[in-house]
């Protein structure tokens, strides 16, 4: 929270700078945003270890905002806001040489695992982005600059499953691996999760009426989803694209 707390005094300090505050909020326009996130936590590179996706469910992923832009000239402005975002996903790989550790039943077990693993993910979010807007007319304007959130929940879980693991190294002992609860491999890697991510978030609005408009959203993290003492999984960094509706309340 010291970080956005910063960020946040900067911004009221670039903005007391410019003029007087009835004229800064004059210029201030304000807009509600709700949209739908599609996406993940992806690897930082798509290796030959994932084999083939079995399933995948991106899960009810929405984001509901309120932003604002401040102009710095008549192409150029600042935009900012708050956003409550809430993501997720499932899905079902089969894997070859994953680097993994697993729970069976009392044991503890860490090795290369060979089959599918399934994975689960849930997060709640407040976000905070920092762009840099271009119009390109009086409809069509465009968005770039990074963002930083803040996990109020954060959950990532799952199990490994019909396949064996090799404890240890690629040669180590052999330990089948069943698909019902006791025979399986589990994971539960809430409390590795960071509780801060940022990176970088690009979009594109389309203001059709006076008050309407429609947004495009592309936010990819720069900070790995697990802190970075954690090497249970590989590094995997959240991604989301979203689409939605703007109402211009200024």
């Amino acid at each position: 929270m010291t970080t956005i707390n910063r960020i946040i005094t900067i911004l009221l300090f670039a903005a007391i700078t410019v003029g007087s505050h009835a004229t800064v909020l004059d210029s201030l326009s304000l807009d509600v945003r709700v949209g739908y996130a599609l996406g993940g936590t992806i690897p930082t590179s798509m290796t030959n270890n994932i084999r083939h996706i079995n399933s995948f469910n991106p899960g009810f992923n929405f984001t509901v905002a309120a932003e604002t832009s401040y102009p710095l000239n008549q192409r150029w402005a600042l935009h900012s806001g708050l956003r409550f975002e809430l993501g997720g996903m499932d899905v079902d790989s089969r894997v070859k040489n994953y680097d993994i550790e697993v729970v069976r039943g009392e044991e503890s077990l860490k090795g290369i695992f060979n089959g599918n693993v399934r994975i689960k993910s849930a997060q709640r979010r407040i976000t905070l982005p920092i762009q840099a807007s271009y119009s390109i007319n009086n409809r069509w304007s465009l968005r770039g600059g990074l963002f930083m959130a803040w996990l109020m929940n954060r959950k990532f879980w799952g199990w490994a499953y019909d396949g064996y693991l090799r404890e240890g190294t690629p040669v180590g002992a052999k330990i089948e691996m069943g698909t019902e609860p006791g025979e399986r491999g589990d994971f539960d890697f809430d409390a590795n999760m960071r509780h801060m991510q940022w990176g970088l978030d690009v979009g594109a609005d389309f203001q059709f009426h006076r008050r309407w408009g429609a947004f495009a959203e592309l936010t990819y993290g720069l900070s790995g989803l697990f802190k970075s003492d954690f090497h249970s999984v590989q590094t995997l960094r959240p991604m989301y694209g979203s689409i939605g509706i703007i109402y211009r309340i200024k």
